[in-house]
């Protein structure tokens, strides 16, 4: 699967509404948000949100669930995607960090065929990155020397804006990064098959 990026997926109020709803959200934090336990060089803490986890015995996490499915439903009808199996809806905040690195510790969310739809809350900077590499070919224990190296080859890197819908094969190792000139930066992670 290549890249989809669809800009205003969703109607200005529904934009609009999402953004106001998360300032009310209670946030969890993180001390690395890629994969919490192993041995990279350096973290890189922020705050999530579980709206849904399929492996929860009580699945819908959050009200705000109710929001986001409809989100991801019309997104997906516009890039032509089909949804079987819903695995999780997590958002992300990252605030504002003067610390210059080219991006957090590249991870993927699950080592399963799945597709990730990443919904961006609000405008910031602080640039997902999507690297060629895949957990097909950089198991785990590898991706942490890979990011401590500095090994990983940027596939495309996009810009969070309010109302952007990217999907990508899930397979392919990400990173996300703080915003160092906005108050935050508030994403919407689909993970889906």
């Amino acid at each position: 699967m290549q890249l989809i990026q669809i800009d205003d997926v969703i109607p200005q109020p529904y934009q609009d509404q999402l953004e106001a709803e998360t300032s009310a959200l209670g946030w969890f934090f993180h001390k690395e948000t890629a994969r919490p336990g192993l041995s990279f060089a350096r973290n890189y803490p922020g705050f999530f949100h579980m709206a849904f986890d399929a492996a929860s015995p009580a699945p819908v996490a959050s009200a705000i669930n109710a929001l986001l499915v409809p989100l991801l439903f019309v997104s997906m009808d516009k890039a032509k995607l089909k949804l079987n199996d819903l695995i999780r809806v997590r958002l992300g905040m990252f605030p504002q960090t003067p610390l210059d690195v080219p991006y957090h510790n590249p991870h993927v969310d699950f080592y399963e065929p799945h597709l990730v739809g990443l919904y961006y809350v609000n405008d910031s900077d602080g640039d997902t990155v999507v690297f060629n590499e895949t957990c097909d070919k950089v198991g785990l224990e590898q991706s942490v020397t890979y990011a401590n190296q500095g090994k990983f080859v940027e596939l495309a890197r996009i810009t969070p804006k309010k109302g952007r819908m990217v999907f990508f094969d899930g397979r392919h190792y990400h990173a996300s990064m703080h915003p160092m000139s906005h108050p935050q930066r508030i994403a919407v992670t689909f993970n889906f098959r």
